[in-house]
Parts: structure tokens; C-alpha cells; sequence
């Protein structure tokens, strides 16, 4: 006596990974920033300043959509470090993270509709959407983004709500979708009547990329999700929402439901913002993980690994291993690396594909994985 959802679900393979890279000598299957980088100072002190500045309000019931000093330093400071155009019929709304975001705006648009996703795509935001929805179709994923040829061919003859993607630094394929893409996709959410979710979490650390979707959005089709959990650290959790001013409004409602979002932790992270904090570590986050993925792919090279597209930015590089991902996953666990076999991540296909991640491995551990991982697959 459960509801279709509660039959439904399962351990992701991400979490699954994590919990085994607990027990093992190497994680390449953590999707969380290395703690290395975490800003464990500044943030400790930020806790005591606003404890001290503002008392017993910090830690107050929060109010419905975010805290007013966080939404005004995003405003001010944060969306011009993301490049989005924010238009004045649209809102900030705060969450638990892009997470809590995506399950928000699942439970706004979706009952038993039909929703298309990039093949792959990020399993756990993924499931919060095909949990509440009827049919999910997979559309391509290449190099310069999904398939938008495919997409539209899609769209002639089934009707969808909503379109999930994720354009920079994807997750697990590393990719970026090219702007000419992402300007094609709001031309067809106005044609085809759907909406699309922009989930963008990396930009923050994503050097140069293309400027957002939603900055080629008139009409609202385009909710843009961000988090600083890459930025500053996924346990505060923290993220937002712009969304025209009818959504917003909605979602704010929606997220006070579960009075979830941290009201100290706006503080801190708005204390954060004001202190130049994540401008001034945007750049040398960006060029610390591309080394460590430099690394990853010059090691997956000199073994004769080259079956996977070179990731822009991010922690994720997607390689097909030819053979059944599961089968080489344990062999590896058994001589001390952990990664996560990305079966799941796709709606179809995805067999022998690896997802590996070099945010928590250090530049030596990433190189002995991926010495185990070829020996693994032998």
C-alpha cells in the first residue's frame, strides 16, 4: 500500500559508487567538490559574524522563497558572475540546492506527462522529474550538446511539458552544448508549447562557456537552476531559481512546504557573496579541476583509453569501456578504486559506459585508477 513512486525508487548509482569508495583506496565516483578547496575558514567565520550581527533572526523559521539579504546579493552580485540576463517580470527563489530546485519545479509541472531528457543525464535530478511524469524520451547526446535535429523531430508528433538539460560541464558526459544549440531549443520550446529547465550548477567553475539559455528566453519557457554547492560546498545547501514571476511565485509557495532551506545558512552564504568569496575563487577552482581532468585524460591516453569525448570543465569524463561496465566496476573495487558504472544515467543504451570523477582523487590517485581500471578490464 504504496504510491507509485515509493515502488519506484532505488539507490542511484551514485550513491551506490560513494558508499563503496568509503572502503576503498581510490574514489574516482565522488560527484562532491574536493574538500581540499573547501573554504572551511571563511566559512567559519561568516557563521560567527552574522551569529554575532543579527542574533536569534538567523536562526528563525525561514521565510517563503529565500531569505531577502541572500536573494538581493545573488541579484546584485552572483547572476552577473553567471552571465544571465535576468528580466524584471522574473524572481529568485532560494532552495535546498539545484536538487530541491528540480524537485520544486517537478512537482509544479508534471502529473503523468511526457518529458524529454538528454541520453545521458544526471540520474538523481533525472528521477525527481520521471517519478512524476508518464513517459520520459531520451534524445541524443554528441559533443556540441544534445541532438536538437533529433528533438524536433520528436516534437512533430509527441507533445512534451517539459525539457531537462544540462548545458555546462555536463554530468556524467563532460560536454557543453554550443550556443547555437541552446538558442535552437528556446525557438522550439516557443513553436512546441513545452518549458525548459536549465540545470547549470558548474558555471560557477566552468571558465568560458556559452552564455546561458535563458538569456535567449522572452517569454519564460527557460527556468534556470544554479547552486553553491560547487562553489562554496554542497552541505549548506543552498541553491536558486529565475523563473518568470507566475512560476516564481508558485515554487516559493511550494518550497515553504517543507521549510527545508537553512535560514542561517542563507545568512552565511549571503555574508559569503558580500566578502567576494566566490568571485575571487571562481577562476582558480576552474583552473584546478582542469588540471586534475588534464591529468585523468593524458593517463586514459597513455593506456589506450580514447573512447570518450574530452570534458570542457567540471569532474566527469564518460568513458565507454567496450566490455560491461558492472562486471569491470567489481574487479576494480576488488584491487581499491571505485567509479560509477553510467548504465543508469542512460534511458537507452549506456552498457559499458564509465563514469569517472577526478573531484576528491588526488593528481597521483588518479593515476593509479586509472592503472587499475585498465588492468581491470584485461
Amino acid at each position: 500500500m504504496v504510491s507509485r513512486i515509493g515502488k519506484e525508487i532505488e539507490i542511484s548509482p551514485v550513491e551506490l559508487g560513494s558508499q563503496i569508495a568509503k572502503k576503498v583506496r581510490i574514489n574516482l565516483a565522488s560527484g562532491t567538490p574536493d574538500p581540499k578547496k573547501m573554504p572551511i575558514k571563511e566559512i567559519k567565520e561568516a557563521y560567527g559574524e552574522v551569529i554575532d550581527e543579527l542574533g536569534p533572526k538567523v536562526l528563525f523559521y525561514p521565510g517563503a522563497g529565500g531569505q531577502e539579504e541572500l536573494i538581493k546579493e545573488i541579484e546584485n552580485k552572483v547572476i552577473p558572475l553567471l552571465g544571465v540576463n535576468k528580466r524584471k517580470s522574473e524572481k529568485i527563489v532560494v532552495t535546498s540546492g539545484a536538487q530541491h530546485a528540480i524537485e520544486l519545479l517537478g512537482k509544479y509541472f508534471l502529473e503523468n506527462d511526457t518529458i524529454a531528457v538528454e541520453n545521458p543525464t544526471f540520474i538523481e535530478t533525472f528521477n525527481a522529474l520521471k517519478l512524476r511524469s508518464s513517459t520520459t524520451i531520451p534524445i541524443p547526446l554528441e559533443s556540441t550538446g544534445i541532438k536538437v535535429e533529433e528533438l524536433e523531430n520528436l516534437l512533430k508528433i509527441v507533445k512534451i511539458t517539459l525539457l531537462y538539460v544540462i548545458p555546462n560541464c555536463h554530468n556524467p558526459a563532460g560536454v557543453n552544448m554550443s550556443e547555437c544549440k541552446r538558442k535552437k531549443l528556446v525557438e522550439l520550446a516557443e513553436k512546441y508549447d513545452f518549458y525548459i529547465i536549465e540545470d547549470d550548477p558548474y558555471k560557477p567553475i566552468a571558465g568560458e562557456v556559452p552564455q546561458p539559455i535563458k538569456n535567449f528566453d522572452e517569454n519564460g519557457r527557460v527556468i534556470y537552476v544554479s547552486s553553491f554547492s560547487k562553489i562554496l560546498a554542497p552541505g549548506l545547501r543552498l541553491g536558486f531559481i529565475i523563473a518568470r514571476e507566475d512560476i516564481a511565485e508558485k515554487i516559493s509557495l511550494m518550497e515553504q512546504l517543507d521549510f527545508s532551506t537553512s535560514t542561517i545558512n542563507q545568512y552565511v552564504v549571503a555574508k559569503l557573496i558580500k566578502k567576494g568569496i566566490i568571485h575571487n575563487r571562481a577562476e582558480e577552482l576552474y583552473n584546478y579541476y582542469r588540471n586534475k581532468m588534464k591529468i585523468l585524460i593524458d593517463s586514459l591516453n597513455d593506456k589506450g583509453l580514447t573512447s570518450f569525448n574530452e570534458p570542457k570543465c567540471g569532474f566527469f569524463l564518460l568513458l565507454d569501456l567496450h566490455k560491461d561496465s558492472w562486471e569491470v566496476f567489481h574487479k576494480a573495487v576488488e584491487k581499491g578504486l571505485s567509479f560509477v558504472p553510467a548504465k543508469p544515467f542512460f534511458l537507452r543504451g549506456g552498457e559499458t559506459m564509465a563514469r569517472l570523477s577526478i573531484s576528491v582523487a588526488s593528481e597521483e590517485e588518479i593515476i593509479e585508477g586509472v592503472r587499475i581500471l585498465h588492468e581491470s578490464m584485461k
